[in-house]
């Protein structure tokens, strides 16, 4: 009666090692661990296990649904609706980190050219395609680190990072390569071009560099438009 009395005992600290000892260090390891349980031990533990899983594959499919979410407010306050480039207010936050910068820079002011006219004889629409056109050409034609955004309705704004007045010529080519295209266009649209005022700084976002740039892109209204000028010339 004492072996048998032994050997039960032995069998049943063997399976409660086995059936619940052990799937409670291998859940509490997987808590710890942040992932799912496996699923062994007693029934008990196995309707726990699968219990828990269900429950965390829910919260990871509404932890990525809530990021997309966020993500995606956060696109849609930081760009323009329309283009689809950035807008006003992601332009004042460049701006603003950008002051902090001790890094040359270049600001340009770019406007549609007689933008008003085209709406009047060629409806909202086709002025709508014009905006989305000069903002792809924009960011087609400045780098991915150049910062293109719509600040108004027909008016644009371009940081260019990294660059100093001697490299204007390279700036003033890819504004007349943009208003060759605007001024030939390959669709179905009407002929329009740039106005383009920039100002340099070499530290930065300076708080008269905008004030600059658009004194520029005044000169090359009152000069006919359809050009690019820089403070100073």
């Amino acid at each position: 009666c004492i072996s048998i009395l032994f050997l039960l005992n032995t069998i049943t600290f063997i399976l409660v090692i086995k059936l619940i000892v052990k799937p409670l260090q291998i859940y509490i390891n997987c808590i710890k661990e942040e992932k799912m349980m496996e699923i062994t031990g007693s029934y008990e533990f196995k309707y726990l296990a699968l219990t828990y899983n269900d429950i965390y594959e829910l919260n990871a499919a509404n932890e990525v649904m809530l990021r997309n979410q966020a993500e995606n407010l956060r696109r849609e306050a930081e760009h323009d609706p329309l283009t689809g480039i950035a807008n006003r207010r992601a332009f004042d936050d460049w701006k603003t980190l950008l002051k902090t910068k001790i890094s040359p820079m270049a600001l340009l002011i770019v406007d549609v050219d007689q933008f008003k006219q085209v709406n009047d004889k060629h409806g909202h629409e086709m002025g709508d395609r014009i905006l989305k056109k000069v903002a792809g050409l924009l960011e087609e034609t400045f780098r991915d680190t150049d910062i293109a955004a719509r600040i108004g309705g027909d008016e644009f704004a371009v940081i260019v990072v990294d660059i100093t007045k001697d490299m204007k010529e390279v700036v003033r080519d890819k504004i007349n390569n943009i208003n060759n295209e605007l001024l030939n266009p390959s669709e179905d649209l009407p002929r329009t071009s740039l106005s383009v005022g920039g100002a340099f700084s070499q530290s930065g976002f300076e708080d008269d560099l905008y004030k600059r740039a658009d004194e520029a892109l005044y000169a090359v209204k009152e000069n006919g438009r359809c050009g690019c000028r820089f403070y100073g010339e």
